[in-house]
């Protein structure tokens, strides 16, 4: 049970929550108010303990900013860096300042929905407007999991549609192979590594000796979830000629793999050495992610299962890697039309049968 009381001509409520805990505080100027806001109060307790709501209401009223606070320091906990959680930060404050929302009960779907098209109106590529809703929804459902709220409103809100628009190339084998020979050293090594992992710059550039496995009979990269694209633990299986070359390179588990990780300008500029051209008659142009391309062209050309090269690539979506990072211009079309059975030939043992039959 509640009851009401009164305080310097304030009118306060005190009762107990579905924890047992003790909530006692002046509400309103006005008795009738205050008497209603117990009542919310004690039912909203009554559904909490019989389990047919799961947040606590008063988490709904309380300002957004507290919320966000308290997500990024579990971000911080969870072993985000730095940079990450101050994007997130702002992210967040740039949606609730758009939409100006006082509390978790402001963001409503409807409002959420307002803000992306506000965004992809202002022209934020679809990708990006995706990025914006995935952090929002990352972050209530954090609320949900805390009992803040009941369900996730970004449920409601569909992505934007996203066109697979190659803006990047491949570089052929012959191109590759041309690269690793134009290249000085260091540099040599560090594509050589790319174009067999596909290792992202920021992953190249924050690898350590002691995520790499070798001596073993699967030698791999053990990527920790502060570096990786999906914040989440990652293995890289090594090639043997790889492998070999991180070996002779051996250094102390805390130095870095590579000295440095080529710039564009010298990417460029080995490219230009190697005689390979940085802009196709498609408008494509070569960059350092195009070792990345390059990996999942290869695997495709070797034949590789789809769900297998996805594994490889670290993808979660399999049209990534089908459509927007296999160049389909590396693939022998012609050599795939000519192992297609005949279907005017007389058969021909058993295969030609089944498909005459």
């Amino acid at each position: 049970m509640g009851k009401l009381y009164q305080r310097d001509g304030r009118w306060g409520i005190d009762y107990r929550d579905h924890r047992g805990k003790r909530v006692r505080r002046v509400v309103a100027s006005d008795r009738d108010v205050a008497a209603k806001l117990l009542g919310d109060a004690l039912s909203a307790v009554e559904k909490l303990k019989a389990g047919m709501v799961s947040a606590d209401p008063r988490e709904a009223r309380r300002p957004i900013e507290q919320h966000i606070d308290a997500y990024l320091q579990d971000l911080t906990r969870r072993g985000r860096d730095g940079m990450y959680c101050y994007i997130i930060r702002k992210r967040l404050e740039a949606a609730v300042e758009g939409r100006r929302w006082a509390c978790l009960r402001d963001c409503a779907a409807r409002s959420i929905s307002d803000y992306l098209k506000g965004l992809s109106d202002g022209g934020k590529a679809a990708r990006t407007v995706n990025a914006h809703r995935a952090d929002l929804a990352a972050f209530f459902g954090w609320c949900r999991r805390q009992g803040a709220l009941e369900a996730n409103p970004c449920d409601s809100v569909a992505k934007t549609q996203v066109k697979l628009e190659k803006k990047r190339r491949a570089l052929s084998v012959d191109e590759c192979r041309r690269l690793l020979k134009a290249a000085p050293k260091d540099r040599r090594f560090a594509y050589m590594v790319l174009l067999y992992t596909g290792l992202r710059r920021s992953e190249a550039g924050a690898l350590r000796w002691a995520h790499v496995r070798l001596g073993i009979a699967n030698p791999h990269l053990d990527l920790p979830p502060t570096i990786t694209k999906s914040g989440k633990p990652e293995t890289v299986p090594l090639v043997a000629e790889v492998a070999r070359a991180l070996v002779q390179r051996r250094g102390k588990d805390h130095d870095p793999v590579f000295a440095c990780v080529p710039t564009m300008d010298e990417f460029r500029a080995d490219l230009a050495k190697a005689g390979i051209e940085e802009q196709d008659a498609r408008g494509r142009k070569a960059v350092l992610h195009s070792l990345r391309h390059s990996l999942a062209s290869m695997l495709a050309a070797s034949s590789v299962p789809p769900a297998v090269a996805m594994k490889v690539m670290r993808h979660r979506d399999i049209r990534l890697t089908l459509e927007a990072y296999t160049d389909e211009a590396l693939l022998s079309a012609s050599a795939a039309v000519a192992a297609l059975p005949s279907l005017t030939a007389e058969p021909v043992g058993n295969r030609d049968l089944a498909v005459a039959n």
